[in-house]
């Protein structure tokens, strides 16, 4: 574990008193700090655990790190840490009203890292010629009103915090990669209406299936799916608007999600036709569709721009580029 931050937790009859590491977006406890924590025997706290990951409520590796640790007689030992996951099963399992104190308390301590912590660097932003009271707003809005203290909240937070950083790294090359996102991609295959419709059609069945969506699911609401479609494929003479593939599939993904031409599911169908196009267009890209954009990345992004003021188009339209390279 690196790269830590640590926060003190008090439980409300102050016979609990932890430092708790913060890293990678979660609060970390070793075994003998839950036992402290819960009150309980290590051997009680090391059976939940145990039946934990016995009974696939969890996966083991994303959730247990181990940190060396300086025993009293000089020794350095291999201690293993337990994310707040495993923290609020083991709280459900012996029932403990200190668990409760302790998650709602390291909830706020997330949100307010994820909001005002490393994650975002005031500097690296700047240099990007991106307002940081701009981002940090975005930011804040989308994890506020999304409720995003969470997997998808992480994701959000890390989205932000790669543009500012990737970017930071690239100093004294700056300048030409804003070109390369600019370069001229001839050859670019567009995105028909009709075929759009279809493949909306076929997800919305697949979405019905699992009980996830509804008949309002795709309905089209006047003209603005074509105008997006169209928007994206304009230009003036020979000189074309949106000149390259990252720029296209990002204006289609804000369009669709920004300009609601759905009834419901714009965000869901604005997801499926970027991926849709960039896969469409796969052999313009640097790499497979699936190594540039994941699902959580994706997620961040969606729920980044639908939080977003129209003043942060241009935030947004960056950050979208940003996490496709183009060959």
């Amino acid at each position: 574990m690196n790269d830590q931050q640590i926060q003190i937790f008090t439980s409300e009859d102050g016979q609990a008193h932890l430092e708790v590491t913060l890293e990678q977006e979660t609060v970390w406890l070793s075994l003998d700090q839950m036992t402290n924590l819960y009150g309980r025997d290590k051997s009680v706290i090391s059976r939940h655990i145990r039946n934990i990951f016995i009974e696939g409520e969890l996966e083991r590796e994303p959730v247990v790190a181990k940190n060396a640790t300086t025993a009293a007689d000089g020794k350095i030992y291999q201690v293993e840490y337990y994310n707040l996951d495993v923290i609020i099963s083991v709280g459900y399992r012996v029932k403990s009203q200190r668990g409760v104190q302790f998650r709602k308390w390291a909830t706020q301590v997330l949100k307010d890292h994820l909001v005002k912590g490393y994650t975002l660097n005031q500097r690296r932003l700047t240099e990007r010629g991106i307002e940081f009271e701009q981002a940090v707003s975005l930011l804040s809005r989308t994890l506020t009103n999304q409720g995003l203290v969470s997997t998808e909240g992480e994701a959000v937070a890390r989205v932000i915090s790669d543009y500012a950083r990737s970017w930071s790294l690239l100093q004294g090359y700056d300048e030409q990669q804003l070109t390369e996102l600019n370069v001229k991609q001839p050859g670019m295959h567009s995105l028909e209406l009709e075929e759009a419709l279809k493949a909306i059609g076929e997800l919305k069945q697949t979405l019905i299936a699992k009980g996830e969506a509804t008949e309002l699911f795709g309905q089209v609401r006047g003209d603005g799916l074509t105008s997006a479609l169209a928007t994206i494929e304009q230009g003036f003479g020979d000189e074309l608007f949106y000149p390259n593939v990252a720029t296209r599939a990002a204006h289609l993904l804000y369009f669709v999600i920004k300009n609601h031409p759905l009834a419901d599911g714009n965000k869901r169908c604005g997801s499926f036709l970027f991926l849709w196009y960039l896969r469409r267009n796969a052999a313009l890209l640097a790499r497979p569709v699936e190594q540039l954009i994941n699902d959580n990345t994706l997620v961040a992004l969606a729920l980044l721009v639908a939080e977003s003021l129209p003043d942060q188009k241009t935030l947004m339209i960056r950050l979208i580029e940003h996490f496709i390279l183009l060959r």
